[in-house]
């Protein structure tokens, strides 16, 4: 899996994803892929004692066969990783 760490529109914005789009960085043209299904789900709660960020993380697997790891940080969504 390519480690990305980049913005993603996810909708809906709330509950279980089922469309992302984002920028790819290597073309700079706009990406968007369908969730097919939740392949895991977790939740890091990082180096709470410096006062990081808690995250939740989701697994996700797309109608074309591509794993994304995506997380939410407070109302923002990161594209993580993507196997393609």
């Amino acid at each position: 899996m390519r480690r990305l760490m980049i913005p993603v529109d996810v909708s809906p914005a709330q509950g279980t994803p089922r469309s992302l789009r984002w920028l790819d960085v290597a073309t700079g043209r706009p990406r968007s892929a369908r969730v097919a299904r939740v392949l895991d789900d977790w939740d890091y709660a990082g180096r709470w004692w410096e006062g990081e960020v808690r995250r939740h993380y989701l697994l996700l697997e797309t109608d074309a066969g591509t794993t994304l790891e995506v997380f939410r940080e407070g109302n923002d969504w990161c594209l993580s990783r993507l196997s393609d």
